[in-house]
């Protein structure tokens, strides 16, 4: 059997998925460390961010975890993809990859994602699974195909990306007044200033022109909808203002609870759209 283990910026519960292990990452708030999504849930980490003076700050999973993880599988006689947080993000990367040296059954794959982009692409590991494909098959594609996966994101406070040393104070304050939206995505791996916009509706219709630029929506594959904080209505205001999304959508949109990796900086009401682009 081939299993996928992650970390938990992905966004994946623990026991969300069958045959999926969800490595907690470390957030620590004001000293205190707690494991990502055993020890804090989603709401009570956005609960501490806007109480919190000092920024939270996230850990990278050491080498022992993983490795620890890498017994059981080959315990049960079994094989593992691995799919971390983008190594341009964490360290956790370079520890999966520093525990398998010793492993032939386990594959570590450079996911350059986080958040629900990379939950697409563990989805997407899954259905190889599914289909039957040995474990350098379900590497080979995901290689390519990880490549195809788009983010783009709205920021609905520049309080975060200020507190974290992104944006200057004077550009947080004038962006405030100015109710400015900055539009992220990920490049190399990393998170990326694309633009901004002015007001809600108008990050709306800028997220829904991204989608456009780079071919729209490859709806046989996973996609998804995301959003920080502790209630989704900020992505309900998205969803309403592009229908032509959500009409578009074979299936029902998985909607993804944006945690701790990304949540630091983009703050509560940000809004994501991830998919795999069209061949």
């Amino acid at each position: 059997m081939i299993r996928i283990i992650t970390d938990s910026a992905s966004d994946i519960g623990q026991n969300e998925l069958k045959n999926v292990v969800v490595i907690p990452m470390n957030v620590t708030i004001e000293g205190v460390t707690y494991r990502d999504g055993i020890d804090i849930t989603k709401d009570e980490f956005f609960e501490k961010l806007e109480t919190s003076e000092v920024m939270p700050s996230t850990s990278l999973i050491p080498p022992q975890i993983f490795m620890d993880e890498y017994e059981k599988v080959k315990e049960a006689g079994d094989e593992a993809i691995v799919l971390p947080i983008s190594a341009g993000l964490s360290g956790t990367y370079q520890s999966a990859v520093t525990a398998a040296e010793d492993f032939d059954n386990i594959s570590v794959i450079e996911t350059g994602l986080v958040t629900a982009p990379q939950k697409l692409l563990v989805l997407r590991a899954l259905q190889l699974v599914d289909e039957g494909k040995n474990r350098e098959e379900i590497v080979n594609i995901l290689e390519k195909e990880k490549t195809r996966i788009a983010v783009f994101a709205s920021v609905d406070t520049l309080k975060y990306l200020h507190k974290g040393g992104r944006i200057s104070k004077s550009t947080a304050i004038a962006g405030g007044l100015l109710n400015i939206k900055p539009i992220l995505t990920l490049e190399n791996g990393k998170l990326i200033s694309i633009g901004k916009a002015r007001g809600s509706k108008q990050s709306h219709v800028f997220l829904d022109q991204k989608v456009k630029e780079v071919g729209g929506i490859d709806f046989t594959m996973p996609y998804a909808t995301g959003y920080s904080g502790t209630d989704k209505s900020k992505l309900l205001e998205y969803m309403e203002d592009n229908a032509n999304l959500v009409n578009a959508a074979p299936g029902e949109i998985e909607i993804v609870q944006i945690g701790s990796a990304v949540g630091t900086h983009a703050g509560p009401g940000a809004v994501l759209v991830t998919f795999f682009t069209k061949e």
